[in-house]
């Protein structure tokens, strides 16, 4: 078989940068905003925004087909010192519940506000006895099938509320004894093993800034194993923790936004095969006071860019070739507050993909090749639907656990919705559109190409990466890699 390659006579431009308007396509103003999540409350396909509020009521706007609501939807009825939200489904019915974090020193607890069927009650329908949080994290801690909810406060120990057949528990039954003026956290598998560990970031008066509590097979570990070594001159706090594979090598990375007013980089850990070094592998060259961050593929690309809220703009660091650039690639136009969250808002980017796992007889958790989730369609073993009372999801940080471990050799299929086109909602709050369209400009014909230096990789006409060798006749575009903005639009023809 023969493969001829014929270029036309356009090149695409910028296909790869990072597409977001820096201006916003909707916006609504309100005081204090500390936190924001996307999360499809009432399951009609499209992502709602919630906005928690220090000593406001917290609202959530409804996405209207496409389009967030010009006022809130919902308010709670409780007013309290807000911090931190999170979207999980508690008692396994297939609503999205609101956890939120009111730090203590205000005389705050940890609440949550149940899903009644597609709305939220506005009374918190769980508060904690009396541990308060300016970080949440979902995160199923023994593996049994359904959402546990951390904690972190700047006066008090990490705990973790466990979850016993849809509720939480009011006093936490696993509390670190260590702790130093925490500011937040997230569940992360880094070692592979299939249990989630906890990763706790703090304020740099006393160091570490960042530690890891260890998973032992349903057991947190009540001091950190794990702790990084920073030295006061660039690393003050820790606002913010995302996770994601940034090298693409399948272990999970953990980047940290840092404020503290001036001088503060931020920065990331690399992990070698269940390792990560005490010292950060990448640092920012801008110092800004960011507080919220994710990782999220924002240009379409298929790597994981790192976005951030500053006190100030939202930015995104873009991933080249697996390397987050040092220098910011894109700045919103408008300035704002902490809270950042990542969604397509009217799923004009949607991509149907299913993942496929063969399980050892032990394992239940997984992650999804693609994050955030949009919607997830069904998960199945040997082909038999498995009910959502029977498994635990984060959608947004991208990871599923199933209540029984299917018997070995098994087969896992997950269906579900991601984006290309990601949409990004910042402060309190702006929303900024992804404009990720090709640029075509007229080039003259040159069927013949050599191609002496470098190496080049080949996207279909839906953007995914595809492999040379039998590819099927159709439109593809040739990215090559010493030319990060440029690709070409090829016609492969097939030929016995």
């Amino acid at each position: 078989m023969r493969i001829f390659i014929f270029f036309l006579s356009f090149t695409f431009t910028l296909l790869f940068s990072i597409p977001l308007d820096p201006n916003p396509s909707w916006y609504y103003f309100c005081s204090s905003p500390r936190d924001i999540a996307f999360g499809d409350i009432d399951n009609d396909g499209y992502l709602d925004l919630a906005i928690v509020r220090e000593g406001e009521v917290n609202y959530l706007f409804k996405n209207l087909n496409g389009h967030l609501d010009s006022s809130p939807s919902w308010r709670s009825n409780d007013v309290d010192y807000t911090i931190s939200c999170a979207f999980g489904d508690v008692d396994n019915d297939g609503y999205l519940d609101l956890a939120v974090g009111n730090y203590r020193l205000a005389g705050g607890r940890v609440k949550l506000y149940k899903n009644e069927n597609g709305n939220l009650n506005p009374e918190p329908r769980w508060v904690a006895e009396s541990d308060g949080a300016v970080c949440v994290a979902w995160g199923d801690v023994d593996n049994d099938g359904d959402l546990d909810l951390a904690a972190v406060d700047l006066f008090g120990y990490p705990c973790v509320f466990f979850n016993n057949e849809g509720q939480l528990e009011r006093n936490p039954s696993w509390r670190a004894v260590d702790y130093n003026l925490d500011l937040s956290c997230a569940f992360v598998d880094i070692d592979n093993d299939g249990w989630l560990d906890l990763v706790v970031g703090n304020v740099n008066w006393a160091i570490p800034l960042i530690r890891i509590y260890k998973n032992n097979h349903g057991q947190l570990e009540t001091r950190a194993s794990w702790h990084s070594v920073l030295p006061q001159t660039y690393y003050k706090s820790a606002d913010g923790i995302a996770i994601g594979d940034v090298n693409q090598d399948g272990w999970l990375d953990i980047f940290v936004s840092n404020y503290m007013n001036e001088g503060a980089k931020n920065y990331g850990f690399l992990n070698s095969e269940g390792r990560l070094d005490t010292f950060p592998n990448w640092l920012s060259n801008d110092e800004n006071s960011s507080i919220r961050s994710y990782l999220a593929d924002m240009d379409g690309d298929g790597d994981l860019d790192f976005c951030y809220a500053n006190d100030g703009r939202a930015m995104v660091y873009e991933n080249i070739n697996g390397s987050l650039n040092p220098n910011p690639a894109w700045s919103s136009n408008i300035t704002s507050e902490w809270g950042i969250s990542v969604a397509d808002i009217d799923n004009d980017g949607l991509i149907l993909k299913s993942d496929t796992f063969i399980v050892n007889g032990v394992r239940k958790l997984f992650y999804f090749r693609r994050r955030p989730v949009q919607r997830l369609l069904e998960i199945k073993v040997n082909n038999t639907p498995i009910p959502v009372s029977n498994y635990a999801i984060d959608l947004y940080n991208g990871w599923f656990t199933l209540k029984e471990a299917p018997s070995q050799s098994s087969q896992i299929i997950v269906t579900y919705y991601y984006s290309l086109d990601l949409d990004l909602a910042f402060g309190g709050c702006y929303l900024f559109l992804n404009r990720r369209e090709p640029e075509i400009k007229e080039k003259e014909v040159n069927n013949k190409k050599q191609f002496t230096n470098g190496s080049c990789e080949i996207y279909n006409i839906l953007g995914r990466k595809v492999k040379a060798g039998n590819l099927k006749k159709g439109i593809y575009f040739l990215k090559k890699n010493k030319e990060e903005k440029k690709i070409l639009v090829i016609n492969i023809r097939m030929l016995k």
